[in-house]
């Protein structure tokens, strides 16, 4: 698991393992509303290039064509219309979601999220702003298929995990796991301790309820990237 986080993010490889995990068990509340599925259908449609698809992957795409203003196929010239600096913004934005359900995961399995380190209004704190996202993209989503609403619904996600990222620690969590990594390259006696199993049995539910929702609550815009959280999670 530690290696996956601190891993760079290779589209390719998520959307070809999310393949592989069609079949998968998914819950009901992963399906989106019908008037998104409208937008998601609609909004560009046919621009999906194949190069860009290899160099960001679906997931990348499918929120830039949501985010920014949408390239058309007789755009000319084609490229020029996709603005480079959004690609890589959505692509960064991304990247720090999978970071940051994998590396509150691990943390959570290894019992460190206690009430010492992560205290009630935290958690308050997160769950108020995730309802107030989903409040905010169902608002958004109601006001029909606009350019502001479109852009409005990616901006409320990229604050929210904002408010995740800080709330859960999550930029201390990884330069720990970054240590421990470079630490067991060379291991000294290799073998886990009976504490370090006994920590996997101590998650916090309340963690473990945040990271889940964030997922559900992406999983219309980023399916592919969702599906692999979503069962590495579990």
């Amino acid at each position: 698991m530690v290696n996956e986080i601190l891993t760079p993010m290779n589209h390719r490889e998520i959307e070809y393992n999310a393949k592989k995990l069609s079949g998968c068990s998914i819950p009901d509340s992963f399906a989106c509303d019908s008037a998104l599925l409208e937008w998601l259908d609609e909004t560009g449609k046919r621009v999906f290039d194949a190069d860009l698809v290899m160099d960001y992957g679906t997931d990348c795409l499918r929120l830039y064509l949501l985010f920014e203003k949408t390239p058309r196929e007789n755009d000319a010239p084609y490229y020029d219309s996709w603005q480079e600096g959004a690609l890589e913004g959505i692509y960064k934005f991304l990247g720090r979601y999978r970071r940051m359900i994998l590396a509150a995961d691990e943390w959570n399995r290894r019992g460190n999220y206690n009430w010492e380190t992560l205290s009630a209004a935290g958690i308050d704190e997160m769950n108020q702003t995730l309802d107030d996202t989903v409040a905010k993209i169902k608002k958004c989503i109601s006001r029909g298929n606009t350019m502001p609403n479109r852009h409005n619904i990616v901006s409320a996600m990229m604050e929210l995990l904002n408010v995740y990222q800080k709330g859960l620690k999550i930029g201390a969590i990884i330069t720990s796991l970054h240590n421990h990594a470079i630490e067991s390259a060379v291991p000294c006696g290799g073998i886990a301790s009976k504490d370090d199993v006994e920590q996997e049995e101590r998650r916090n539910p309340d963690v473990t309820e945040l990271c889940r929702s964030f997922v559900m609550l992406m999983m219309p815009y980023a399916p592919n990237l969702s599906k692999i959280l979503w069962i590495a999670i579990q």
